[in-house]
């Protein structure tokens, strides 16, 4: 099988052997796959500088299995996003959670416009929880997982500003008193209505969001650990 002249980031890499490595691809039309690039490692190879994570590229595969080798790769007519600091830690996660998400071979094109989408935002981000809150939500809904955030589960009423919810993983929000003490997160209506409408417009808002998504991530990870996430918790160190 030959595959020729593809769209795609490289979400993940890892050496094999001396010189090769293998790809962890995201593709426009085939979804993600994995390649083996053979001597990319090498000193004197010249495609190994071009394999890298966040630029875009156009790539060509051939063989059987499931691991064909990449036989062509070339960067794409776009100037690759600029992402260092927390952005470029943000498109870590981001590119973790597409690994542990997306079956292999499975056509995801939409969350692959979403993803370039992403990348390029936070190149200029000033918001980017937000940027991150929203990826999340859409690819959620994008792999038949989307939440639901203005019925209450339990009533079948719509969700109310003034009221507080607790958030059931495949369920929903049901209604709740605001200071109860559960293992769910516990958010205000505005907050879940003004996320059903792609806002989130205050540092309350964004407190709540952020517990809910992990909440629903976790959920649908299992026992998968982000590695990416423990990069928040260390310092960045900027340069002079």
């Amino acid at each position: 099988m030959r595959v020729e002249t593809q769209v795609a980031y490289i979400l993940h890499k890892r050496p094999f052997r001396d010189t090769s490595q293998i790809l962890d691809v995201f593709t426009r039309e085939h979804g993600r796959i994995s390649l083996m690039s053979r001597g990319s490692r090498g000193a004197k190879s010249r495609t190994g500088g071009l394999l890298q994570i966040f630029r875009p590229l156009l790539i060509s595969w051939q063989g059987r299995g499931d691991m064909p080798f990449l036989s062509r790769v070339e960067m794409a007519d776009i100037k690759a996003p600029v992402l260092s600091g927390k952005s470029q830690m943000s498109a870590m996660y981001i590119n973790e959670l597409l690994v542990y998400l997306l079956h292999k071979n499975d056509v995801h094109a939409e969350i692959f416009d979403r993803y370039h989408a992403c990348l390029y935002a936070l190149n200029e981000a000033e918001n980017i929880e937000t940027i991150l809150r929203l990826f999340e939500k859409e690819l959620l809904q994008l792999l038949g997982f989307g939440l639901n955030l203005n019925i209450d589960a339990d009533s079948g009423e719509a969700v109310r500003e003034e009221c507080h919810y607790a958030y059931h993983f495949e369920h929903g929000p049901v209604i709740c008193e605001k200071n109860r003490q559960l293992k769910n997160p516990v958010l205000s209506g505005l907050s879940l209505i003004a996320f059903d409408h792609n806002e989130i417009v205050s540092e309350q808002h964004r407190s709540e969001i952020k517990k809910l998504m992990r909440y629903v991530l976790a959920g649908h990870l299992g026992h998968k650990k982000l590695k990416s996430r423990e990069l928040f918790r260390k310092p960045v160190i900027r340069n002079a």
